[in-house]
């Protein structure tokens, strides 16, 4: 527990010397998932971070990745932004034989004050494994709401995909 709270202490410290950015989950129905992203650039394209859970009854998964491009190919999410491995599978469900996988833009998206939807293309997938096969994805905006710092989140975890054993 110690070593845990030691990695977040450093990444929240990382935080304040490199560019952090917080972005929470938005679902495409403009709902909030009640987990979300602290990135940290960690300088020459390589970040670092947690996917924060308090808002959700847990702790903390951990983000790295690097700076890359999603081509336009059919993904719901795509263009330039991070991609990383999360291990919010084995910190939330317990799940050590799965990975999450995410895409996430480094812009909010804007939301249309008259009807409270999220404007723009979706600004974040993820698709999981479990066991060594595809298990699904999900994705939806980047919302600057941040679940448990002023904002309700009315949605679970933005892990969607479907569980296999």
């Amino acid at each position: 527990m110690k070593l845990r709270i030691i990695a977040v202490l450093a990444v929240l410290a990382l935080g304040t010397l490199a560019s952090a950015q917080t972005f929470g989950f938005g679902s495409i129905d403009s709902g909030l998932y009640c987990n979300y992203e602290q990135l940290v650039s960690a300088g020459s394209g390589e970040y670092g971070g947690i996917d924060n859970l308090s808002a959700c009854g847990a702790s903390y998964a951990t983000i790295s990745g690097f700076a890359g491009t999603v081509a336009n190919d059919g993904e719901q999410a795509h263009g330039a932004g991070v991609i990383y491995g999360d291990s919010i599978y084995a910190a939330y469900d317990g799940i050590a034989e799965a990975q999450w996988t995410v895409f996430s833009k480094l812009k909010c998206n804007a939301v249309n004050p008259k009807t409270g939807l999220y404007k723009g293309a979706p600004g974040w997938i993820g698709v999981a494994a479990f066991y060594g096969e595809f298990g699904g994805s999900n994705y939806g905006f980047l919302s600057c709401s941040i679940p448990g710092k002023g904002a309700a989140p009315n949605k679970g975890v933005s892990i969607m995909a479907k569980k296999r054993k």
